[in-house]
């Protein structure tokens, strides 16, 4: 046959289902998780971000999950009604997202949960992570009757349960306006050393007379047991112990639904593609391995008969919250003048909003599925060519197209020039499949800003083509016209994308006119105790601020240490 280039990429499917549960039962031994969040504070105002890292650990141990790949953040209002709903990739065992409290929201209490999809099959919301959080909306006038202060309020204790293994290093406690700030956490060991943490730095202004719950405390009021007989819930959700997971089936009145090729695209920047087969019901699962926020997603049937077949997808399964205890508001006895401040403030800071933006992080070094060895034509560093036919003859070495009937269809040769296969190649365009060419051939070539081409005999999931040609638009941006049952565009919840969470300099004097009107001075979610000091600079409010790490060592000893730093008002101000 000549020289075959097998380029095999392995697709996690469960399509086998015999094989799936054997794995499963195997991890059901292993898998006993449990899950803590950590929120910058737990009273907000309409207007505010709360700010949160999610830790999946082991129930045991306390060590990261070296399982679950995926975890979910859930608001809930006093209703037991979802406000928002998250979903995290999780890197050694933890994950971090943020939520603007719109002015929709009434005063009341809330309810933050936490979970896994192996934790959902298991009982009700009393096997999740759960808390109380407290919201107020300063904006609507007696929307609700809002508490009496408390007249006696304790005074609120803050436990710290290592701190002769872990503290911070302040080299000063007292701080002006605008002023930098380096902070230090010294260690004794390197299981503290490299442990995974969070660290929050904010004004000690609460409303409320509630604390913020830490692990310790959490741990000792919600002992709940292991995890048993799972495989036989009822409500059994798959544990997403390689990424997330798309599932659905297929119907179709007239076709057989069993070994049917579906597509999964994930178009755009930064894409994917996924390929996979349907079980004896019709069923298909894939696992995306890494966090791919782009919500562009598309299912398609990849049969020639594909009109008759109609996709339905599976739904997220939903939390039982039935359950659910909500606290009391209780409020201080200067929470009137606390909220006015904070609210001036979130005004301040809201109206700068597009000054002071987070950036989202773009996914470092993204890979497209068929790896490196590919041949890359891009289109600029040749003769631009008006169609898609003149393109793919001129630019595009080793492929060729073809029409017959008004169909069109593209060809790559293989390295051995006496050798033509009859399969047709892998096309995709910006991570969409493209089981129909006619269409594509229409667009304008201007757009394209890439082609790369794959040679050879190339295993995808559970399909075989000869080579793959991929092209990559300029913006990410081509859609196609196709239309039915067959091809769908479900809504379906997408990862938290990344962020670098804003951070002014006041190095030099080019921000001094902007106001700075901070309550939370630094948000850092993962931080690295072994580098250099953590840097950041105070605001133009003054007052006492608490500065919070919490996690976990390495090991899984819980860590929560708190100081007290003051920043007085300056001269200048």
């Amino acid at each position: 046959m000549g020289l075959t280039l097998l380029l095999s990429y392995q697709q996690i499917v469960f399509a086998q289902k015999n094989n799936a549960l054997a794995e499963l039962k195997t991890i059901d031994k292993n898998l006993n998780e449990s899950v803590f969040i950590s929120t910058n504070t737990n009273s907000f105002l309409t207007g505010e971000t709360l700010y949160y890292k999610i830790f999946c650990v082991d129930k045991t141990t306390n060590a990261p999950t070296k399982y679950t790949k995926v975890a979910y953040f859930e608001l809930i209002d006093n209703n037991k009604r979802p406000v928002v709903t998250h979903k995290l990739f999780l890197e050694n065992g933890s994950g971090n997202g943020d939520f603007f409290i719109p002015t929709t929201l009434e005063t009341g209490t809330y309810k933050i949960i936490g979970y896994t999809n192996w934790m959902l099959s298991n009982n009700g919301a009393e096997e999740f992570f759960n808390t109380d959080i407290y919201i107020v909306n300063p904006y609507r006038e007696k929307a609700v009757d809002t508490p009496d202060p408390v007249t006696d309020p304790k005074e609120i204790v803050f436990s710290s349960t290592t701190t002769d293994n872990i503290s911070f290093d302040l080299k000063n406690k007292i701080f002006n306006n605008r002023e930098q700030v380096e902070l230090k956490v010294n260690a004794v060991s390197d299981d503290f050393l490299k442990g995974n943490y969070m660290i929050s730095v904010r004004k000690t202004d609460g409303f409320l007379a509630q604390n913020k719950i830490i692990f310790s405390d959490y741990q000792a009021t919600h002992q709940s047991s292991s995890y048993s007989n799972i495989l036989n819930n009822s409500n059994f959700a798959w544990p997403e112990v390689r990424g997330e997971i798309i599932s659905g089936r297929i119907t179709s009145a007239t076709e057989e639904i069993k070994n049917k090729q579906i597509g999964l695209s994930v178009a755009g920047k930064n894409y994917d593609a996924k390929i996979g087969k349907t079980d004896e019901q019709g069923r298909f699962t894939f696992n995306i391995e890494k966090a791919n926020p782009n919500p562009n997603i598309i299912i398609q049937v990849l049969e020639y008969n594909k009109e008759s077949y109609t996709i339905e997808m599976d739904k997220q399964k939903e939390a039982d919250l039935s359950n659910l205890k909500f606290s009391d508001l209780k409020f201080n006895p200067d929470s009137d003048k606390n909220i006015t401040e904070r609210l001036v403030s979130s005004q301040v800071e809201n109206a700068y909003y597009n000054i002071k933006k987070d950036s989202l992080l773009s996914p470092a070094n993204f890979a497209p599925f068929y790896g490196s060895l590919s041949k890359e034509y891009k289109l600029d560093d040749f003769t631009r060519f008006p169609t898609m036919e003149e393109t793919i003859t001129e630019v595009v070495s080793g492929v060729v197209f073809r029409k017959n009937n008004q169909n069109y269809s593209l060809h790559v040769y293989d390295y051995d020039e006496n050798y033509e296969s009859s399969s047709q190649p892998l096309v995709v365009v910006d991570g969409l499949i493209l089981d129909d060419l006619n269409e594509f051939f229409t667009y304008n070539p201007k757009n394209i800003y890439k082609v790369n081409v794959v040679k050879g005999l190339y295993y995808y999931g559970s399909k075989s083509f000869n080579g793959v040609v991929a092209f990559t638009t300029k913006n990410g941006d081509y859609k196609t016209k196709l239309k039915g049952n067959f091809i769908i565009r479900p809504d379906l919840l997408r990862p938290q994308g990344k962020k670098e969470y804003f951070q002014p300099d006041y190095s030099d004097n080019k921000n001094t006119r902007i106001p700075d009107y901070r309550h939370q001075l630094l948000w850092v979610p993962n931080t690295d105790l072994s580098g250099a000091s953590i840097k950041f600079y105070t605001s133009d409010i003054s007052g006492k601020f608490e500065v919070l790490l919490e996690g976990f060592s390495a090991s899984g000893k819980p860590v929560y240490i708190r100081e007290i730093i003051e920043v007085k008002k300056s001269n200048s101000n």
